[in-house]
Formats: C-alpha cells, structure tokens, sequence
C-alpha cells in the first residue's frame, strides 16, 4: 500500500516553488533566507520504488490521500523502468 506523507515544496519569498527532491534551488548563498520549506497538502510515497506523488496535484487532505492509498495499488517497477 501506499505511504501517505505531507506535499512539500521549497517556496520563494517572490512565490515560486521548486522540488524538494531536485538540487538546491539557490544558486548564491545571499538567496538562502529567502526560500523555506512548506507543506501544500499531501500526497503519496510508493514503498517499492520510493517514488512519491500520484501524477496529479497534491489531496488537499490527508483522508484523501488515504483513499486513495486504499484504493489503488502501487506499482513495484519504477515509472522509467
């Protein structure tokens, strides 16, 4: 079954937002103070590959990234294999 964990995203203070699983998304030390990791709902992990997210936006609630985990099975092949 899918693991449900929190959506996270390192957030500018200018409003974009880059992966958190990427490289670091400042490209000078002075840029540092100005990105902070949020959370923006949840989604799911996949215990087989380690892959996280559901091709689709976060769930806005945990409940429905559980039923989702409930309800779809995740693959054991990664989605490059």
């Amino acid at each position: 079954m899918f693991e449900v964990i929190e959506s996270r995203v390192w957030k500018h203070t200018s409003g974009r937002t880059a992966s958190i699983y990427g490289a670091c998304p400042w490209v000078a030390q002075s840029d540092a103070p100005n990105w902070q990791i949020v959370t923006r709902g949840w989604t799911v992990r996949n215990p087989h590959t380690g892959e996280v997210g559901a091709c689709r936006p976060p769930f806005a609630t945990k409940e429905e990234a559980q039923a989702f985990a409930e309800r779809v099975q995740p693959s054991r092949s990664g989605y490059g294999d």
